[in-house]
């Protein structure tokens, strides 16, 4: 009973401190992704490049048209992992390893997904 107790309090003070740097972590991310779309087309309109560094920056914009795919299935499942978890008897989730390994179980589903997709997408 006395670990359950550590185990509760541990908890609640990690998740507040992984929230937060998650939302710094996103914003972050996103500013760094926008200011190098930016960069990049500035770049690529200015006219100042020579031929094969353009190829290298269009070959990167092509590599991340299936991007957001990626993501978006990551977080969907990631989604549902939690709402599935949400559904979970509170005896299991003071268990701790249940909620991380369905958490897991499904971040890794959308990864497989995403790599099936593209796979068959490269065949193609």
């Amino acid at each position: 009973m006395a670990k359950q107790i550590t185990n509760t309090k541990i908890m609640m003070h990690l998740i507040p401190i992984v929230g937060i740097i998650m939302c710094f972590g996103t914003i972050s991310l996103a500013i760094i992704a926008i200011t190098n779309y930016l960069l990049k087309k500035k770049l690529i309109q200015s006219g100042h490049l020579d031929s094969e560094s353009q190829k290298l920056i269009t070959q990167n914009f092509a590599g991340m048209k299936f991007d957001n795919l990626k993501w978006g299935l990551i977080l969907l499942f990631a989604g549902i992992g939690l709402v599935i978890i949400d559904f979970l008897p509170i005896e299991a989730i003071h268990n701790m390893h249940l909620p991380i390994g369905i958490e897991l179980i499904f971040v890794s589903l959308g990864f497989l997904i995403y790599f099936f997709y593209m796979k068959n997408n490269d065949k193609n």
